[in-house]
């Protein structure tokens, strides 16, 4: 069932989604397999039509799990390993939004423009120290992993200098393990800032950069003077590497029409200051999200499935001739935040989320550290929409899982429906295994 398919001339590459094994095959092979098994008697030794040479072959593709017993139900084996991976996931997870500001003024952003201007203060620093205390000696967890979101994260660095450590000291307490990551857009992650993060076990920094520096300064620049943020985060990309205070950085590059023929000029900058062995490189696919206010941007900027598919192959495509390392698979979304049992997002006045996409949208609060045991909010544990894509046999569940479930909000109304951009996803996938394998 989770058998992906490419023709390669004469040859089948063939992706299971589930087990992420590839293997080629001729197609002649591929159409012995496939008579042999339509036979009612394959299996037995004096058949004429089943030389030993099949026989070996079959049994190789049951160990690569590219093919199964009939009987085997994979719909159930899957459900049950999406169920079970989620109750065994023994990472608790803080994504703490530090502040709701942002300096920039980006016109995609889902939090919208004319958001609330709120920041943690030590005291609520303080309560999210002790609630992440109290969490822990009530759940049984291995590792805290604190994310630091927004807004931008570090316009408040005096919280962040503030709570890191006190966080650190309660994993190491627990005799647990403690690492950190960051999602910012980077101008303000400077050699002080980045010294401190990688004293306190550093191991994901994402900054976003949307092209050469005419293009992201055309798209993320100050609010109030417009003023361009690229070439200060160029620089402070090249003194994090450059100081060794991170192996590697994860760059976003968020596309749609206004940028996406300009992007691989940033491909060719990054090989000019040879760094792209420490690039790992994500493509952001610019999707319609709630505020009203910038509506019109995505009427007219983005690009629909298959062109967003095309242009995503591209990217990569260019990435991968200029020596950087491409993704193996483009997933969708099943093990985000919002499905997980020990995770969420913390904000201002201690309000929680479940979904990180749902930053500056109160209406989706589901707690407060103050009143709040469990982490799980109703709106993301009804997984029905799985068992829709399951009885459609679709073999694209493993990295869709469903689809986003804020995109799918976006789309019907509702966290627990699917949302399936089977065109988009399958065309890409395919097309990063002749990327990848060939």
């Amino acid at each position: 069932m989770f058998n992906l398919f490419i023709d390669d001339d004469n040859f089948l590459i063939i992706r299971n989604t589930l087990t992420t094994t590839t293997i080629r095959i001729s197609k002649k092979i591929k159409r012995n397999v496939d008579n042999l098994l339509s036979s009612t008697d394959y299996k037995n030794p004096h058949n004429q039509n089943n030389p030993a040479s099949m026989n070996k072959i079959i049994k190789t593709l049951i160990d690569k799990n590219i093919l199964v017993d009939l009987s085997f139900d994979e719909k159930k084996q899957y459900k049950e390993l999406f169920l079970n991976h989620r109750q065994e996931d023994d990472i608790f997870a803080i994504y703490i939004a530090t502040t709701t500001n942002c300096q920039l003024n980006c016109p995609y952003c889902f939090e919208g423009i004319q958001k609330r201007e709120e920041n943690i203060t030590t005291i609520e620093a303080d309560e999210i120290v002790l609630w992440t205390s109290k969490y822990l000696e009530q759940n049984t967890c291995n590792k805290l992993r604190v994310i630091l979101y927004g807004g931008e994260p570090l316009l408040n660095k005096k919280i962040v200098r503030y709570l890191l450590p006190k966080l650190k000291e309660v994993a190491d307490n627990k005799k647990i393990l403690f690492e950190t990551g960051i999602l910012t857009n980077g101008e303000l992650l400077d050699y002080e800032t980045g010294e401190f993060l990688h004293r306190h076990n550093i191991n994901k920094i994402q900054i976003t950069l949307d092209g050469p520096k005419r293009c992201h300064d055309s798209r993320r620049h100050h609010k109030k003077d417009k003023k361009g943020t690229f070439d200060k985060i160029i620089s402070n990309i090249l003194c994090l590497l450059g100081n060794n205070l991170v192996e590697q950085i994860d760059l976003r590059i968020n596309f749609d029409k206004q940028n996406i023929d300009f992007i691989p000029e940033l491909f060719d900058l990054l090989l000019y200051y040879r760094i792209e062995k420490k690039i790992n490189l994500s493509f952001g696919i610019i999707t319609p999200t709630i505020p009203t206010n910038i509506k019109n941007y995505f009427q007219e900027n983005t690009l629909g499935q298959i062109r967003n598919a095309e242009k995503y192959l591209w990217l990569c495509s260019e990435a991968k001739k200029r020596g950087f390392s491409i993704p193996k698979e483009f997933m969708a979304g099943p093990w985000c935040t919002a499905r997980k049992i020990h995770s969420t997002v913390i904000l201002p006045k201690g309000n929680m989320l479940k979904c990180i996409s749902l930053v500056g949208n109160n209406d989706f609060f589901f707690g407060n550290i103050k009143n709040c045991d469990t982490l799980e909010d109703d709106k993301f544990t009804n997984f029905e929409y799985i068992d829709t894509c399951l009885s459609n046999s679709c073999s694209l569940i493993p990295i869709c899982g469903g689809g986003c479930r804020f995109e799918a909000y976006l789309s019907t109304g509702s966290f627990s429906k699917p949302h399936c951009q089977r065109k988009m996803i399958e065309t890409i996938n395919k097309g990063l295994i002749i990327l990848n394998y060939k």
